[in-house]
């Protein structure tokens, strides 16, 4: 099936194609606005807390449940957030990212595209 549809005489697209435009039109309008996003208040913390379960996944550091005293904000329900903070934090290391300006932005960026992906998905 083509990506459009003749409706008496003029082209109009379907309902996939119409998606998929309007989803690649969030993924530029999401990249032309992302030097204007900075850090929220909670981005440190969450990004700590992340590096602890990442030290904790890949066996360097045994004890993340008892590093619960280094932070004030910290709770057990904040370990709820590492399912997407883990990858974010893997993702920043792959690249070798090393100043908090281009860490910020990588990570808006992929949530930006995380939230994309789970709105094309619902769908």
């Amino acid at each position: 099936m083509p990506p459009y549809r003749l409706a008496r005489g003029r082209a109009r697209l379907t309902r996939h194609a119409a998606a998929w435009l309007a989803c690649l039109l969030c993924v530029a309008l999401g990249a032309a606005v992302l030097d204007d996003y900075d850090a929220f208040i909670d981005a440190p913390g969450e990004r700590a807390i992340a590096a602890l379960v990442w030290d904790y996944v890949r066996g360097r550091n045994a004890a993340l449940l008892s590093a619960a005293d280094e932070f004030r904000y910290f709770s057990y329900f904040r370990l709820l957030g590492t399912v997407v903070n883990v990858p974010l934090l893997g993702a920043e290391r792959l690249l070798g990212l090393e100043d908090s300006r281009s860490v910020y932005r990588l990570r808006h960026g992929l949530t930006h595209l995380l939230f994309l992906a789970g709105g094309l998905g619902g769908y």
